[in-house]
């Protein structure tokens, strides 16, 4: 018969052995922040979207085709994934707002927005989307010049603020939109040379930043942006050729990086449409004209700059990339 000091011996050494293969199995945080997030790009004149694992184009898959009808899609501009893996495209021509359950088009819902006029000249602006916490919807309206939200896919609640013109309460083609984790709404007015950020759809706490040049404090048509989660703030100053990062609507800490180059240099962008950060810090950047490319670098210094695509229709290719979101 086994002692009771042997069974103890032998319940301690089990165990000891369970929780050794739990903790092989189980997902620590620091495990479940290193895994590597997913890129989706509005590919704008092949029609479709695409996602990514990486910069060296694991895990290519597209949606889309030309076309006007379910599954199809014609000049995406902005993406958007919220927290439950829903993808929401805005399309230049027509104006529709659609959403996918997944990449493979699972769950098609789209959503012809009222009152829109399209600005064909150009197709480096054109209405961009977002999803806040709340999982409401907002878009910009570039030919209509106004930012509108809504609740649901229906268009419940959904209600407008902007008119065309460079005031207060104005917008000229507005691009880009984001909505921090306070609520407040960030805007890149393309044409006013501006960034503004917004308290709330009513244009309370209306604060502008920005204005026509190349200097500190001044764009050229910035068209996408993004937040990061210290509240930072990043602009793809499109006609600058450089991205932009301040701390504040103030403009403290004003750095930039890029200048002009269509070859692979650090440092050398043209025409930059989109820009996302994701977790880790990483800047990711979609070049909407000849280069037809994204890079990935690890601050602004440029660090570990990293440059993916070129211009075609094949794996690994794109037709003027837009927005670019990373999840």
């Amino acid at each position: 018969m086994m002692s009771g000091a042997i069974r103890l011996v032998i319940l301690a050494s089990l165990g000891t052995l369970l929780a050794g293969a739990l903790s092989g199995c189980r997902r620590t945080p620091s495990a479940m922040q290193e895994q590597p997030p997913h890129i989706y790009i509005a590919d704008w004149a092949n029609h479709r979207v695409v996602r990514l694992d990486d910069l060296q184009g694991h895990g290519w898959t597209t949606f889309g085709e030309e076309g006007t009808g379910d599954g199809q899609l014609r000049f995406p501009v902005g993406v958007c994934v919220d927290a439950a893996g829903h993808i929401y495209i805005t399309e230049q021509r027509p104006d529709r707002l659609i959403r996918l359950d997944d990449i493979n088009g699972a769950g098609w819902i789209s959503y012809r927005r009222k009152g829109v006029a399209s600005r064909p000249a150009n197709k480096y602006t054109g209405s961009w989307v977002f999803v806040d916490q709340a999982g409401r919807i907002y878009t910009t309206y570039d030919g209509s010049h106004r930012v509108v939200r809504m609740d649901d896919m229906n268009g419940a609640n959904e209600v407008a603020f902007g008119e065309e013109g460079s005031g207060v309460g104005q917008f000229r083609y507005p691009a880009g939109i984001w909505v921090d984790e306070a609520s407040r709404i960030y805007v890149a007015d393309f044409d006013n040379f501006r960034i503004v950020r917004l308290d709330d759809m009513s244009g309370a706490g209306w604060t502008a930043l920005g204005h026509y040049g190349s200097g500190v404090g001044e764009f050229i048509n910035p068209c996408g942006l993004c937040v990061d989660r210290q509240g930072r703030i990043y602009v793809a100053d499109q006609g600058n050729d450089r991205i932009v990062r301040i701390d504040d609507m103030k403009g403290t800490n004003w750095t930039s990086i890029g200048a002009f180059g269509t070859d692979r240099q650090p440092g050398k962008l043209y025409a930059p449409c989109g820009v996302c950060v994701d977790q880790a810090g990483r800047i990711y950047v979609s070049e909407c004209s000849s280069n037809h490319r994204l890079v990935r670098m690890d601050d602004m210094r440029g660090t570990n700059w990293t440059v993916f695509g070129s211009g075609g229709r094949g794996v690994g290719q794109f037709a003027s990339p837009m927005g670019i979101f990373v999840r």
